[in-house]
């Protein structure tokens, strides 16, 4: 088997974050790093939305980012440090869009290893110098300077080494012009020291520019909770040093003021039940004239405002301000438009905040260094500084993932528990383009047609909407009103519409062409009295009509440059069958005329017309497709002319048109719907895109150079035009039914649209009843509270005097968390949703204490149970529990509700339930167990252990479930486990090789291969061997095989099949039909929000061609990162039999020349390639 490996959604956790200007503009942008992929954002501060610019694959793990720019330097560049073993300096290129290396240099192995440095990275404020840390004993500094010809330049590192020393944070100080200084939060251990009781230092490094090294200068003694530095600004916008983070409070540190202790608690929430003081996660530091603060967010989502009083030579206090809550960031960035960027750390969307104010209007205390406070508190509230005006959606973090297609739509569904605590959500993925609504109407009747239209400003002034016997003209301002004095003919349909040169308007109805004057004169071209119009093009110099019934007969109008007015061409086209729709091409730069006519006709064929003055009307190509043209449309895309061709029976046609010969190639053709497809062409981030019109609206688009054609997660529309206004930059105006709507599409580079159901705790696993299409899903919190908890905690220690007190006390979770409880102490509930409402039909809270770790479905004798595995108190290192139970539910009030039928006591921890043969399997470490239904209880049948550790996964057999499992154990890999029904006992048949960490596993049909993840990031395939397969077959208990086996294991083992590093902790896998009528791919979610497949190749030739295209780029194309690709994906063990698509897909983006090289290797055309790679995905995937 060889697979073909696919990312269809790249992961959305952002791990860091920085902001700058990257592309040397006046504004500000972002570039986050999201695990192997680099982007750069921009935040559009007119309509407050966050724009990607960029995204590229640099197959590495990014590790940390840091953004420098060097003295006279108009731009600012990033450091970058990753897994790569090297230091890469990157800028952006805003021309090409892509990020170039400038430097890079090699300084230690590949890999996530604590001794390499790139776990931090910190570069100096004046852009002089870069300094890369390990988690242990390794500190590399590099000097930045400028060659003769003024390009970037890395000296050679300068090593602060120390050995036994764990480095916890690393961050350049601001000094204005001195040598540069790095400070880091370190400790010094020896062999016989426990790490729990060293103490921690705040060490100064200084880079001597004239010695040209190192020194460690100064050091001091911090806290040994110290987890976080902040650089003040120095020279003349500060009084430079650090502020030292730890539990509970902020220290000011720097070596030129060790007398005074600046320290200042960090306040914590009243009613706060657990003592723990709060930690700082994210910080940004904002400069004003004269000013700076500091905002840093606690661990809870507590923004805290610090401020910073001075004079010349010292700090004279800290204060410190409660400011808001938003949720906690890995990163927060303050941009001076006055916007606040949030990248969610563990679940939720990325979120962008405008400053409403800066806290000074927010009546809370404010505390001082000075003023000696331990005990701070704060009264939470509501956002009132911080105004939400955007959200990045993001998937992260997926616990458990299925596909489904309960609302039966064309493509399935994928259901996803993402995020965690109380911002945690079940996750309906579509695939589609979110659209936005911005108005709908209704109109007095069903239109056919719709166009917006402007007279000479930048904004459309008029809507036209044409019905079948007449038009309705409408005036666009502060409110949308008919207007009657527009010259346009209100009393038959338009059957074309657009502005002409000079501020005039031309309608072509069924009995004339019409050109209405600035001044309201209209000049009419009337057809002869016999004959109507068909179909019409028009642009702002030409119109093109064709007569009905006449074999083709076109007129072709042009604009008289001197008289402005439509003069008719000498002959007239005579197509030879009748034509359905007409268009004419882009009027190239320079040129004042379209070059090209095309005109779908009756006798299934779009054929091509030259308008060039020399030529015109001379016919050029040809095309015959499958069935009658009802639109088409010709744009300009990825530097070429394109000719997009709707068909009758719901084929969109895509072709190339050669500028020069007006010649057709290169032909796509995809399927839309059952529906004629209908095409309009519009602006979306300031590119031409067709919209099509089917079953559904679709979207066709170029990003990141490849053509994407992407549903519109919408209802079908009849007619779309391009809409601009001043609140709609770039909009469609559409109609579907009687209702005129404004749309808009906010975020083109999305491939999914998610709807987002909220729930209460981290979401464990869940399940689906097929009869109700209700799920059941279990969820847990460690160390929280539940709010009905919460409220009897608070009575219960005299903190809140009644039960209305306690109910005041109690926050919004989703916005403040929920609140924590002691350490072991467990919050869960077992709740029953509808996925089509989003509504909970059932919530079962269980006790303070409990956990609910495992769901099953199982059925006995008729009835269908919910088994729910439990444990109190438990502890996952050392595991253990103290008490742990099966919970048995059955359905009630037609599948939309659980009854509790009993509960089984257990000595241990359920970690996986199973129905088996009409029985309970319950895997309890690395025991299988069976239980039977009883009437009080559940009753043990047999217990076999089969793993040396712990299982995590159990698999039925897809033919024989009920005689062969397939068992995952937390390191020791999938092993295939047979059961004997005569001794009732369990038996290892086949185990592995390697001990792999598994976190997911999936069997495929034939009932002999399993494919699984582990936590490491790599996806493996393996098989029974054939031997074993067939003695199975023939003997089902495996008898014959047991006497081989030893206490744990078996001498059979698997065959390898595949082997392939995803870069990420792979959650969930299935197999599963993605596109309409296509072939089982392998589907699997990972933890920070990536989906993928992997699809099997079929043809040996499909085979051949793309390893061999893999090869070629691999040779000629080298990631900005400096790591090797076949490394990368080799990370953990040799990749095996799979073939990267995500590296064959970059072949759209190469320059031409890397591309002619490529194409010369593999002996295609680019035209064979890029055709091989579109179907693909579009056969398979999305």
């Amino acid at each position: 088997m060889f697979l073909y490996n696919l990312t269809l959604q790249a992961p959305t956790a952002i791990n860091a974050a920085i902001l700058g200007h990257f592309s040397g503009q006046r504004y500000q942008e972002l570039v986050v790093a999201r695990q192997q992929y680099l982007e750069l954002w921009r935040p559009d501060t007119t309509t407050g939305k966050l724009v990607l610019e960029h995204s590229e694959n640099l197959f590495c793990r990014v590790r940390s980012l840091a953004q420098f720019r060097l003295t006279g330097g108009s731009k600012d560049h990033i450091a970058l440090g990753a897994d790569t073993g090297t230091l890469t300096l990157l800028e952006y290129n805003p021309k090409n869009r892509q990020f170039v290396a400038v430097q890079a240099h090699d300084y230690g192995r590949t890999g996530l290893r604590r001794q390499i440095p790139g776990q931090y990275i910190a570069a100096d404020p004046r852009g002089r110098a870069v300094m890369v840390a390990g988690t242990e004993r390794a500190k590399i500094v590099y000097v930045v300077t400028r060659d003769s010809e003024a390009n970037l330049m890395l000296q050679s590192p300068l090593e602060a080494n120390k050995s036994h020393c764990i480095c916890f944070d690393v961050i350049g100080v601001d000094v204005g012009y001195e040598n540069p200084v790095f400070a880091a939060i370190e400790c010094i251990y020896d062999d016989s020291q426990a790490l729990t009781k060293v103490d921690k230092q705040l060490v100064y490094y200084e880079l001597d520019l004239g010695l040209n090294h190192v020194v460690r200068k100064w050091s001091t003694a911090v806290s040994d909770t110290a987890n976080k530095l902040i650089a003040l600004p120095g020279s003349q916008d500060g009084p430079s040093g650090v502020l030292v983070c730890s539990e509970g409070y902020i220290e000011y540190k720097h070596w030129t003021d060790t007398a005074s202790a600046h320290r200042v608690p960090i306040p914590s929430r009243t009613n706060q039940l657990d003592s723990r003081g709060a930690m700082i996660i994210a910080s940004a530091v904002h400069r004003m004239k004269n000013a700076f603060f500091i905002l840093a967010q606690a661990e809870t989502g507590d923004l805290f405002k610090i401020t910073v009083q001075y004079t010349s030579d010292a700090v004279t206090r800290v204060g410190i301000k409660y400011f808001d809550t938003i949720a906690p960031s890995s990163a927060i960035s303050i941009l001076r438009a006055g916007f606040l960027f949030a990248a969610a750390q563990e679940g939720g969307n990325h979120q962008l905040y405008q400053f409403e104010n800066l806290g000074d209007e927010i009546e809370s205390p404010e505390f001082f260094s000075d003023s000696n406070a331990e005990a701070a508190q704060f009264a939470p509230h509501e956002l009132s500084s911080l105004v939400l005006v955007d959200e990045v959606e993001s998937l992260s973090v997926i616990l458990r993932s299925t596909v489904a297609n309960l609302a039966e739509e064309e493509t399935p569904q994928i259901y996803a528990l993402c995020g965690r605590g109380a911002r945690s959500s079940l996750k309906i993925i579509r695939h589609g383009l979110e659209v936005s609504e911005l108005a709908v109407s209704e109109l007095p009747g069903t239109p056919s047609a719709v166009w917006a239209v402007r007279r000479g400003g930048e904004h459309d002034e008029l809507i036209v909407v044409s019905f079948t016997d007449a038009t309705l003209v409408l005036g666009v301002g502060e409110e949308v009103e008919e207007v009657t004095d527009s010259g346009l003919l209100a009393t038959a349909p338009t059957l074309a519409l657009h502005r002409i040169d000079g501020g005039g308007l031309v309608q072509v109805t069924p009995r004339a062409v019409r050109h209405v004057m600035p001044d309201g004169r209209v000049n009419e071209w009337v057809p002869p009295q016999t004959r109507e119009i068909a179909c019409a093009a028009a642009n702002a110099r030409q119109v093109a009509v064709s007569l009905a019934r006449t074999g083709g007969h076109t007129i072709y109008f042009e604009l008289h440059p001197q008289l402005g007015v439509l003069r008719e061409f000498e002959e007239p086209l005579r197509v030879g069958s009748d034509v359905t729709c007409l268009a004419l091409s882009p009027v190239e730069e320079g040129r004042r005329n379209a070059a090209f006519l095309a005109a779908g006709c009756e006798d299934q064929t779009v054929r091509v017309f030259a308008l060039d003055a020399s030529r015109c009307l001379e016919p050029l190509s040809m095309q015959a497709v499958a069935e009658t043209a009802s639109s088409v449309t010709i744009i300009h895309q990825q530097q070429s002319l394109v000719l997009y061709m709707g068909l009758r029976n719901g084929l969109l046609t895509r072709a190339n048109i050669d500028a020069q010969s007006g010649e057709l190639d290169s032909t796509r053709t995809r399927f839309l719907g059952a529906r004629a497809v209908q095409l309009c062409s519009a602006l979306v981030r300031g590119e031409s895109v067709v919209v099509a019109l089917s079953t559904a609206p679709w979207l066709c688009h170029v990003h990141q150079g490849r053509l994407r054609v992407t549903p519109l997660s919408y209802d079908p529309l009849d007619f779309a035009s391009g809409f601009v206004s001043e609140q709609c930059p770039e909009g469609l105006v559409c109609v579907a039914g009687n209702t005129l709507r404004i749309l808009t599409i906010d975020r083109p580079d999305a491939s999914f649209n998610h709807a987002a159901i909220p729930l209460s705790l981290t979401p464990r696993d869940f399940l689906l009843n097929p009869q109700s299409r209700h799920f059941v899903i279990i969820e847990s919190e460690h160390a929280h509270y539940l709010p009905s908890q919460y409220k009897q905690a608070l009575l219960a220690q005299g903190l809140a005097t009644d039960s209305q007190a306690a109910d005041d006390a109690v926050l919004p979770p989703e916005q403040f968390g929920l609140p924590r409880s002691y350490a072991n102490g467990w919050a869960s509930l077992i709740r029953v949703l509808d996925p089509f409402t989003g509504e909970s039909t059932q919530i079962i809270e269980l006790d303070q204490g409990t956990a609910a770790v495992s769901l099953a479905q199982v059925v006995f004798g008729d009835t269908a149970y919910i088994a729910v595995g439990c444990a109190s108190e438990m502890a996952l290192r050392p595991r253990k529990c103290r008490d742990a139970s099966i919970r048995l539910y059955k359905w009630s009030n037609d599948g939309t509700g659980l009854e509790l039928v009993h509960v089984t006591p257990l000595e241990d921890i359920p970690q996986c339930l199973m129905q088996f043969g009409g029985l309970l399997l319950v895997s309890l470490g690395g025991n299988l167990r069976l239980y039977d239904m009883g009437i009080k209880r559940l009753l043990k049948k047999t217990q076999t252990s089969v793993s040396p550790h712990l299982i995590v996964s159990i698999r039925p057999h897809p033919h024989v479930p009920n005689q062969r499992l397939f068992v995952a154990d937390v390191q020791e890999s999938v092993r295939l486990v047979t059961f004997n029904l005569n001794t009732y006992t369990f038996h290892t048949a086949v185990d592995d090789t390697l001990p792999r960490y598994i976190t997911a596993q999936h069997v495929l049909d034939d009932g002999d291969t399993v494919v699984a993840g582990d936590k490491f990031g790599n996806m493996f395939t393996v098989r029974v061997p054939e031997r074993v397969s067939k003695s199975l077959d023939a003997d089902l208990t495996g008898a014959r095989l047991i006497y081989e086996k030893p206490k744990f294991g078996s001498v059979h083992k698997w065959d390898l099949i595949t082997e392939f590093h995803t870069g990420d902790i792979i959650t969930s896998l299935t197999t599963c039909s993605l596109a309409p009528g296509g072939r089982q791919v392998i589907l699997y979610s990972t933890l920070l929000g990536s989906l993928q497949v992997s699809v099997p190749f079929v043809s040996k030739s499909d085979l051949e061609f793309f390893r061999s295209l893999e090869s070629a780029i691999r040779k000629l194309w080298t990631p900005v990162s400096g790591r090797d690709h076949l490394t990368y994906r080799s990370a953990i063990s040799p990749v095996r039999s799979v073939v990267d698509g995500d590296l064959c897909e970059l072949f759209f983006t190469l320059d031409d020349d890397k591309r002619e090289r490529i194409s010369d290797e593999v002996d295609r055309t680019q035209q064979d390639i890029f055709k091989k790679l579109e179907d693909i995905r579009s056969m398979f995937a999305f």
